[in-house]
């Protein structure tokens, strides 16, 4: 008997069969847009098969029609008997050559009139048959079952073990076909549950990266959006760091500098900061290095803001600032090389 399934991708009608279903676990694959789908839940009933109207037709007609049937039905009756008689000379012929090729018994070495002993089979019978004759005069013993031989599982039961162990072999040979495995992994992500897990972690994921980048520009975004500062102070506590001052060394430029020996080995160092941007910036640090006639460093140091006598740590919008610091140079007789410097604004 076959069922009809229809394809929920394309609508393609197919005829399966129940064997076929159930060697798949009902999963098929469509000949016409090569979609795997479930057969067993898309199964359509058969439409009723319209009866057609015989045609008014005439008593001649009949009988042309009767006429017909009944030499159509003749003709089938010889070609039957014909059949049956050509299928009996098979199996005669059959017979005869298997009769043929049955080898025929070796004579005796002794001499031609040694007697002819009866075929076992006939001994085995005259035997069976006097057992048979004796029986009533003297009844056999039951024999006792030995004690190592273990009593046979009824057949139910050896069937009923049996079955898990078909039904995991079909289940191993289900895993085995490709389209299978590949409908089972898009069942599987299709599932509720599963999607439901991927949109709250796809949140999540989204969240975390939205916070790492709060965290790391959290500067930047106090000073253009003071709103978000009591946020950014909150998820600050937790991760031990502070809201500052944005640090923006683009925006800084050294307006002017100058680099003058006093007496001995005493020199001044002066210089001009300006903020270019229109927001608040960090403080930066001055790096001097001092360099002989060769341009080759002689002596280099790091001047934070607390060494360039800065009041605050913020250097305030389109704004300027200008340092004045004394020092001495006495390494090694290095003030006698002393040619030129160079100032460079960094952050630490």
């Amino acid at each position: 008997m076959s069922l009809i399934t229809r394809c929920p991708s394309c609508g393609t009608m197919f005829k399966v069969v129940p064997d076929q279903l159930r060697i798949s676990q009902g999963w098929v694959r469509c000949g016409h847009c090569a979609e795997v789908f479930d057969a067993s839940a898309h199964l359509q009933d058969r439409e009723p098969a319209a009866v057609p109207t015989p045609p008014a037709t005439t008593p001649a007609a009949a009988q042309t029609n009767a006429a017909a049937a009944i030499a159509s039905l003749a003709q089938a009756r010889l070609l039957e008997k014909t059949k049956q008689q050509a299928l009996e000379q098979a199996l005669a012929e059959e017979a005869a050559r298997a009769v043929a090729e049955v080898p025929e018994p070796p004579e005796s070495e002794g001499s031609a009139d040694a007697p002819l002993y009866p075929p076992f089979s006939l001994l085995r019978a005259d035997a069976e048959a006097e057992a048979a004759v004796e029986a009533p005069a003297r009844p056999a013993a039951p024999e006792p079952a030995p004690a190592s031989r273990s009593t046979p599982a009824p057949r139910g039961k050896e069937k009923e073990a049996k079955a898990p162990a078909k039904a995991a072999s079909a289940t191993e040979q289900l895993d085995d076909v490709s389209f299978v495995r590949h409908a089972r992994r898009k069942a599987f992500w299709r599932r509720p549950a599963v999607r439901a897990f991927l949109l709250l972690a796809a949140f999540a994921l989204a969240a975390l990266l939205v916070g790492q980048y709060a965290v790391h520009d959290r500067d930047r975004l106090a000073a253009r959006m003071p709103a978000l500062r009591p946020v950014l102070d909150a998820l600050c506590g937790p991760l031990q760091c502070a809201v500052g001052p944005p640090r923006q060394i683009e925006s800084i430029v050294i307006d002017s500098s100058s680099f003058n020996k006093l007496r001995g080995d005493a020199y001044r160092l002066s210089f001009t900061l300006k903020n270019q941007s229109a927001v608040p910036v960090a403080m930066p640090a001055m790096e001097l290095t001092l360099t002989d006639s060769q341009d080759q460093p002689v002596v280099r140091r790091v001047l934070v803001p607390a060494d360039l006598g800065a009041s605050s740590s913020v250097l305030a919008a389109t704004s300027e600032w200008s340092g004045t610091l004394a020092m001495g140079v006495t390494a090694n007789g290095a003030s006698s090389r002393i040619a030129g410097y160079r100032l460079l604004a960094f952050y630490p």
